[in-house]
């Protein structure tokens, strides 16, 4: 549990949460490829790679500011909160925590894997962006009698 008495997601579900957001996102990215490489006559410039990244991240940031989550983390009851009040973290703060994922992957992906022992669950990015991963209660489906 985290200070805010929210349950804090653990390794399984953020992984599985990544793997569905690949779904949407790798066809996202060879969409925005191609149009940079057909704007550029066939080829792909760094300015265009740099364009579709850029484009990627404010899909994701918006996912973030908007929902608290991408589609994957939303499918599987995870939502993003500030680890200092619980509520929704402050946009440039999320920009931290995406910048984040290149510090968590370069050395072999450890920053991923630091919420293995870390106390509130969190992984290099979450710390950059002081934000935490939670568990969000769903409501119940069962029937009333």
């Amino acid at each position: 549990m985290s200070a805010h008495g929210m349950e804090l997601a653990g390794f399984g579900p953020r992984l599985g949460a990544q793997l569905i957001d690949l779904l949407w996102l790798l066809p996202l990215s060879l969409v925005l490829g191609t149009l940079g490489a057909l704007a550029n006559g066939g080829e792909m410039s760094g300015a265009g790679e740099a364009m579709a990244n850029i484009i990627g991240a404010l899909v994701v940031l918006t996912f973030w500011a908007d929902r608290g989550a991408t589609p994957g983390k939303l499918a599987l009851g995870l939502r993003i909160v500030d680890a200092e009040t619980g509520g929704q973290p402050p946009f440039r703060r999320l920009v931290l925590r995406y910048l984040g994922y290149l510090l968590s992957a370069i050395p072999l992906c450890l920053g991923y894997f630091w919420m293995l022992w870390d106390p509130r669950r969190q992984t290099w990015h979450d710390k950059l962006g002081r934000t935490l991963v939670v568990t969000v209660a769903r409501p119940s489906t069962g029937s009333a009698r």
